[in-house]
Order: C-alpha cells, then sequence, then structure tokens
C-alpha cells in the first residue's frame, strides 16, 4: 500500500489536457537551436522517442488502472493519459517538420519502436509499470529545470520552446501518477531503483546514438563553435546535467515521493506568460480567431 506521506503528497490539482495547435511550419531552421548542430540534434533525438514512449506509458498505466478503487487516482490516471496522448501527437508534428529541415526524426521513430519492443518484450508488468515511473522522474525533473532556468532555452526557437514548456508543465502537473499507481498496486521500492539505474543509462545512450544517426544521415558534422556551446549547455556552469544530479538521486530515498518537491509555481508562471492564450486553440474564442 502507499505510505502515509505519499498519500498526503498526491496531485494537488486536477490533471486536465490542453489540447494545443503550435505553427510547427514556421520553424526554417534544421539547426533551431542556438543555430547549433549538437544542441539541435539533442533536443531532436529526444522528440524522437516521444511518441512511442509515451504510448509506452499509457499502456503500462492501463495494465494496472482497474486495480485502483480511489476515485481521485483513476481521475488523475485518465487525465495522465490524456496529457501523454496529446505529448505524443505533437511531438509527431513536430518531428515531421524536422524531416522537412533534414533531421530525420520521423525515420528515428520507427527505430526507437522497434527498440522498444524489445525492450519491454520480457518484462513482467510490475516492471514495466517500474520502468514508467522511472521515465516520468527523469521527464519530470528535466521538466522543472527547463521552467526554472530559462538561460537555458536562450537562442531556441520559439515555436519549438513553447512546445517545450507546455510539455513541461503537463510533466510536472502528472507527475506523481504513474508513482501512486505503481504504490498501491506493486510497492517495490528495491525494484523501483532498480530499474532507475537501468532507465537512466539506458536513456542517456540511445539519446546519444540517435543524435549520431541525425548529423550521419544528414552529413552533418558539428564545429569547434557547436562543441563548445553544447558543452556550456550540458555540463558547465547552471549546465542541464550538473543541475539533475540531486533531483535524480532523491529518487533512491526510501521515503521519496514526487511531490516531495512542491514546484507547481512553475505552473502557474507558465499561465501568467500567455502560452496557453497564444497556442492554445481549445477555448471558443480562439477557435473564431482562428477560423476569422
Amino acid at each position: 500500500m502507499i505510505s502515509e506521506s505519499a498519500q498526503d503528497s498526491k496531485t494537488p490539482f486536477r490533471i486536465k489536457p490542453r489540447r494545443m495547435n503550435f505553427p510547427f511550419a514556421k520553424i526554417e531552421k534544421k539547426y533551431f537551436f542556438d543555430d547549433n548542430l549538437l544542441k539541435s540534434a539533442y533536443m531532436a533525438a529526444m522528440s524522437s522517442t516521444f511518441p512511442g514512449g509515451e504510448g509506452e506509458f499509457i499502456e503500462t498505466v492501463r495494465l494496472f488502472r482497474d486495480q485502483i478503487e480511489d476515485k481521485d487516482l483513476k481521475a488523475q490516471i485518465k487525465g495522465f493519459i490524456g496529457q501523454e496522448g496529446h505529448h505524443s501527437y505533437q511531438h509527431k508534428q513536430f518531428n515531421v517538420a524536422l524531416q522537412k529541415l533534414g533531421f530525420d526524426a520521423v525515420r528515428l521513430e520507427k527505430i526507437f519502436d522497434q527498440e522498444l519492443a524489445h525492450t519491454i518484450k520480457d518484462l513482467s508488468a510490475e516492471e514495466r509499470l517500474a520502468f514508467t515511473v522511472c521515465f516520468e522522474h527523469q521527464t519530470a525533473i528535466l521538466a522543472e529545470e527547463f521552467l526554472m532556468n530559462r538561460d537555458l532555452l536562450k537562442g531556441m526557437d520559439e515555436t519549438f520552446k513553447s512546445l517545450m514548456l507546455w510539455h513541461s508543465v503537463e510533466e510536472i502537473e502528472h507527475k506523481s501518477v504513474a508513482f501512486d499507481l505503481y504504490m498501491q498496486c506493486v510497492g517495490d521500492r528495491a525494484l523501483l531503483k532498480k530499474m532507475q539505474r537501468k532507465a537512466v543509462l539506458m536513456f542517456s545512450l540511445r539519446v546519444y546514438k540517435y543524435m549520431m544517426y541525425l548529423m550521419w544521415w544528414s552529413r552533418s558534422f558539428p564545429s569547434w563553435r557547436d562543441i563548445k556551446g553544447y558543452t556550456k549547455f550540458m555540463f558547465g556552469k547552471g549546465g542541464l546535467m550538473r543541475k539533475l544530479r540531486k533531483p535524480y538521486k532523491d529518487f533512491f530515498r526510501d521515503d521519496f515521493h514526487p511531490w516531495d518537491n512542491q514546484n507547481q509555481d512553475l505552473i502557474d508562471q507558465w499561465k501568467s506568460e500567455n502560452y496557453q492564450e497564444e497556442f492554445d486553440l481549445s477555448s471558443k474564442s480562439q477557435k473564431k480567431a482562428a477560423i476569422a
């Protein structure tokens, strides 16, 4: 059963998918992130894993949701599935746009789907759900860093930046859903820790391999400027990998829960910046404006 501290830390708000419409046709540069080959390839490689990865998260959650009686968690699972499904759809559209620009993220999607099928074919349902929990933690801590440290996003194409900030907000909103489901239905923290070690290694190696694919297929090779900019982005002072060490280690505490880190203020900040009003065409007023 879920621990008392985790029960008190459940998702503090309703999870609701936002139906977005990003103008991917406005992206004009293959090197859409700071005119840097490596930084752009890193983001493109990650995006190629999202459609299949989000689909796997949805499937593993569905394997267990009928075991849940908690009405609040059932509602959160429904919201989780809706959000993840739309993330998959939007990144598919972005990957098509990248393919047209010369980064074949669509081809990578197919490779990832094959590798994912091979990865999970011998896993139990419990191990698949544990993997989902682990990758949800990785995406949640990435999301927090993108939202907190906007300097990391300098030079990023505005459409892609808006995609990533929206995606990041929803990853934070539903960051405890798979965890709470796992703790109620499985509850084995030792398995979680084991799978997290595998997950972080798998994610890192796969993204770097996919970066190589993208560059090789497009016959693009990094300049010294590309290498310096990418190294600073990832490993420099305030760099992405440096910032992720502590929240990654937090996962291995015996009393860990995703909402130990109360960061919903980042969601409120994003809402106040009008990204939703600019790109979310779900409201009646925005639909009328789009038609006009």
